[in-house]
């Protein structure tokens, strides 16, 4: 039969008085190549928000008694809404705030 031996609790060492192991310094990443931006019609209006900063509270300035259904439109019913000429006043705003946001 084997002969069992006690295990012994290993201690570590002292690390006060040990100097400090000195790193590399890393290589930098290559920089990621860019994806490519997305085509789609949901992606085409999120940008166009984004660029416009636009939010609801806006959308609901610039339709205002107007139209005040403009903020829940989509993009094609905004410009559709716009385009005609009875409503050039909220033509005005929107030009208005793009100007101020400095979209244009």
């Amino acid at each position: 039969m084997a002969h069992k031996t006690k295990r012994v609790r290993r201690v570590k060492c002292d690390t006060k008085h040990a100097t400090p192991a000195v790193k590399a310094p890393k290589a930098p990443k290559a920089p990621k190549a860019p994806k490519p931006a997305a085509t789609g019609v949901r992606s085409e209006a999120a940008r166009r928000t984004a660029e416009g900063k636009f939010s609801k509270t806006i959308f609901t300035q610039i339709g205002g008694k107007e139209c005040p259904h403009f903020a829940p439109m989509t993009w094609k019913e905004r410009d559709a809404y716009m385009a005609k000429p009875e409503n050039a006043a909220v033509r005005g705003r929107y030009e208005k705030h793009m100007d101020s946001v400095g979209a244009n």
